[in-house]
């Protein structure tokens, strides 16, 4: 998940947060390291232990779950029956803990299946209503005891492991009435039951119903063993209008109307899964149908808006699952794919089995808007990958969750590489790589000391995991990558995992020993630092190239990196394979001559800090000759700031033209739109040309806002920006206006009003901007019109917009119009959406306050002056009577 998304000190005796797998490390604090097999044990003599979270101990395991749920919407309540199918995991029980947050208990009945006679054991999965009802002997209720969101409950008698048992509860759930909400920068809330715009006050906003299970939240509107490490099949029965449509895990096996105008929708998961994994939805979703993965249902729920976008939005889908599945050796387990859109969702996108959540604010674009770029693809391959990864494999404990996220991570990377060629897949590893190393803690990957399970979702279970799973890859190689990845899937599939099976999987695939590098990476904290050095002794044709690493080998290991080492010398390449594994390594390797590069780490595959000085010469060949992306994206970084010199000059301006990397092209732009004054002219010469005849719309508008910038207010690029104003795309659209606006106001503003009826959330945002500027009473409309296509956190931006607007504007009409928006957007919002709402309409009510201050100070001048008062009279009337009205907005949005 999040895609809105460590490691761990090891354990034995004592787990302390620096240990270290270096025997060669110098240990403060009189700390002693000692290498073993698979896990480090570092021990001191301090009393004190560092806390360890265990994976859940398995007393009781869930078989299977049926729900039967109908909702309260004005309340924000569901109704709920659960019927649990349960058996004593090895040792002999007589008690069953469940989670169950802030629910209001009504009944619970133990029913022993096993007391009557063999014949009436149940199978798993069986129907408990079918067991129940031949067997109305059996059922008993039982005492309970329900305290700090735990249900204890006495089973009548001891079970042992080969004895299953019923338990049947019914329940209310009262997610908005918990008295311990919380959440996490991933995870912004942990309801798990969202009751969205119930009321229908927003017109804006779908009245809809979802859930978020992850980490620990479907317990709010389920009793279970909320635990990543509990596997079980499900049914979820929902009530529902008939207006609404529902979705679920699993397939719907029947949808009955009843007499009443609602209908019971039964949707069933016949494989086992993580009870987080479990959701429901329900809204007018507008369902869309896309072609079948070898007879699967591929479907996509979206507000009727974006009906007609939808097979845009998601249409890559089927070939993801087509290539995860054959790339893996793994075919897609689950009985159909949806992915449904939900708004104010709490993260970035979840991945349930087979039924995919996202927030709005990750993939609703139009068409149009796609023209541009699709911004969804990302999230919904990672989602998407975590089918296998997290959902047909599950880390048993939240420790673990590395084996989920790092690979939906790395699943991105599969994708870019597979759709758009390794340079896409390399620039995204390389932004991935940057979010890793701007991170403000260092902590391990696999992490059994975290202070709150909520800390796991960061740059280092997400980022940093998807670049060591690269590592391993070129370690292994491609072949046993991915026979690996499939020993490890089909040897754990519907199971929970640690790590060591992974190491395993690998193990058995290559029939090497991995536990170097598992423990280097996955259970220890840090990065290599390494200073390479290289001399060239002619007289004996050697090449001396010296690694040494650097890093504070007090809290970090002294690693050990096989990696690869380019030699470019006489018009050729040699590519040498070397291990570091020593404080300073030395290599020597025979060479004629002086080497035009010696290109380290050559598949750039190492996360390292790493400080290697090379010449412009060098650079220069690099870019020229180097095959990645990242050779190329180090070359120019190393040579920008030797703009003056007249050959890096043209190299960037050989990058513009021609290089296929846009990312690289866009780099390569942003530098030379600050070059010199007497090369400005030569650019902009240049940046026409590319304007005219480039196809890419993200770099036709990135050249466009590079021009308005050098050349503010010229005639030509009035006309150009005129013309642009037509353009298809949107981010052209936008820079155009952008660049009117700098040189010409008004015509900014005329400009405008043609485009304020356009849908695409760039160009509205240039609009809203301009108007927040300089506008007041004309533009209210605009924002009022267009709020219906802003969506998600950008709601924020665009409401700040609005206000200031407001505040400009001397019609009360027009003001009010703005706050009653305002709280209309507050009602059932996120606490930083409502926060942003309730400050606009204080600010716009602080205006007025102002203004009453202004007339009354004006109104008492003039009575001492004996100047007639009439108009400010009635001036002040009409302030105060809109400023009471503003108050009564404020006060009720609070």
């Amino acid at each position: 998940m999040r895609s809105h998304k460590l490691f761990s000190a090891l354990f034995f005796l004592l787990i302390l947060t620096n240990c270290n797998t270096s025997k060669k490390a110098t240990v403060k604090n009189e700390m002693t390291s000692v290498q073993l097999d698979t896990i480090s044990v570092v021990t001191n003599d301090h009393s004190k232990r560092q806390p360890y979270k265990a994976s859940n101990e398995r007393t009781n395991d869930i078989i299977h779950t049926k729900l039967e749920v109908s909702f309260d919407w004005k309340l924000s309540r569901m109704n709920g029956r659960a019927t649990i199918q349960l058996k004593p995991h090895f040792y002999p029980t007589s008690v069953l803990y469940l989670n169950a947050r802030g629910m209001e208990i009504k009944k619970v009945v133990v029913m022993d299946i096993n007391k009557p006679i063999e014949a009436k054991k149940a199978e798993p999965g069986a129907d408990a209503d079918a067991v129940a009802a031949s067997m109305q002997d059996d059922y008993s209720i039982t005492s309970y005891t329900y305290q700090n969101d735990s249900l204890k409950i006495n089973l009548g008698r001891r079970f042992s492991s080969d004895e299953n048992y019923f338990v049947i509860i019914d329940y209310v759930a009262k997610p908005n009435e918990l008295k311990s909400a919380g959440g996490s920068n991933a995870i912004t809330d942990d309801k798990g039951l969202y009751f969205i715009n119930p009321a229908g006050e927003n017109p804006f906003k779908m009245p809809q119903i979802w859930t978020q299970g992850e980490t620990q939240a479907n317990s709010v509107w389920f009793p279970t063993i909320d635990s990543p490490n509990e596997k079980m099949t499900q049914e979820i029965l929902m009530r529902v209008d008939n207006k609404y449509t529902t979705l679920s895990n699993g397939s719907l096996i029947s949808s009955v109307k009843q007499n009443d105008g609602t209908r019971i929708d039964h949707w069933k998961l016949d494989q086992p899964h993580a009870p987080y994994l479990a959701m429901m939805a329900v809204g007018e979703f507008k369902k869309v149908i896309d072609e079948p993965w070898k007879g699967k249902e591929i479907s996509y729920y979206v507000d009727a808006l974006y009906e007609a976008d939808a097979k845009t939005i998601f249409g890559d889908t089927k070939e993801m699952i087509e290539f995860y599945s054959n790339t893996l050796g793994v075919p897609y387990a689950w009985p159909k794919y949806s992915q449904i859109v939900a708004r104010d969702y709490v993260s970035g996108a979840m991945e349930n089995t087979s039924a995919t959540l996202h927030g709005d604010f990750m993939v609703y674009q139009t068409s149009r808007e796609m023209l541009d770029s699709k911004r969804g693809n990302s999230v919904i391959a990672h989602e998407l990958f975590h089918q296998w990864f997290g959902d047909l494999v599950t880390c048993e404990s939240w420790s673990n969750l590395p084996l989920n996220e790092s690979f939906a991570t790395y699943g991105e990377y599969m994708w870019e590489e597979y759709k758009f060629g390794r340079d896409a897949a390399d620039y995204h590893r390389w932004l991935s790589k940057q979010g890793y190393l701007n991170s403000t803690k260092e902590v391990e990957l696999i992490r059994f000391n975290y202070h709150d399970k909520e800390d796991m979702f960061d740059a280092f279970s997400y980022n940093k995991g998807g670049l060591i799973l690269h590592m391993l890859r070129k370690l292994v190689g491609d072949r046993a990558f991915y026979a690996s990845l499939k020993n490890y899937l089909e040897t754990n599939k519907f199971k929970s995992v640690e790590v060591h099976n992974l190491r395993l999987a690998f193990e058995e695939v290559t029939g090497k020993d991995l536990n170097r590098f598992f423990n280097q990476w996955f259970l220890t904290k840090g990065r290599p630092s390494l200073k390479i050095r290289k001399e060239v002794n002619k007289s004996l044709d050697t090449l001396k190239v010296t690694v040494e690493q650097t890093q504070d080998l007090s809290k970090y290991p002294l690693y050990i990196l096989p990696l690869e080492v380019d030699l470019y010398a006489n018009g050729g390449v040699e590519r040498k394979h070397i291990v570091i594994s020593e404080n300073k390594s030395t290599f020597y390797f025979k060479i004629q001559g002086e080497p035009q590069l010696v290109n380290f780490d050559a598949e750039r595959q190492l996360i390292a800090d790493i400080d290697y000085p090379k010449t412009q010469a060098e650079y220069l060949f690099q870019y020229s000759s180097a095959p990645l992306f990242e050779d190329r994206q180090e070359a120019l970084n190393g040579i920008e700031e030797q703009m003056q010199d007249g050959v890096v000059y043209a190299l960037f301006k050989q990058v513009l033209e021609k290089e296929k990397s846009k990312p690289l092209r866009h780099y390569a732009l942003q530098r030379l739109e600050k070059v010199s004054p007497e090369k400005r002219n030569e650019v902009k010469s240049l940046l026409i040309m590319l304007y005219q005849k480039e196809v890419d719309n993200i770099t036709r508008a990135k050249i466009l806002g590079a021009l308005n910038r050098m050349s503010v207010g010229t005639v030509d690029m009035i006309g150009l920006n005129s013309t642009a104003l037509n353009d298809k795309s949107y981010a052209v659209c936008a820079e155009a206006l952008t660049g009117i606006a700098k040189s010409d106001v008004k015509m900014a503003m005329e400009k405008a009003i043609l485009l304020e009826r356009e849908s695409g959330k760039e160009l509205l945002f240039v609009i809203a901007n301009l108007y927040a500027n300089n506008g007041g009473d004309g533009q209210v409309h605009f924002f009022h019109d267009a709020l219906k296509f802003i969506n998600g956190f950008d709601v924020m931006g665009f409401a700040g917009l609005y206000t200031k607007t407001a505040r400009q504007c001397k019609i009360p009409e027009n003001v009010l119009t703005t706050a009653r928006d305002l709280e209309m957007l507050s009602n059932g919002a996120n606490k930083y959406i409502k926060f942003t709402m309730v400050k606009g309409i204080k600010d716009i009510l602080s205006s007025w306050e102002s203004k009453e201050n202004t007339v009354q100070t004006k109104l008492e001048t003039a009575k001492q002056e004996k100047q007639s008062t009439t108009e400010l009279e009635k001036e002040l009337q009409v302030v105060k009577t809109t400023k009471i009205t503003l108050t009564e907005i404020y006060n009720r949005a609070k």
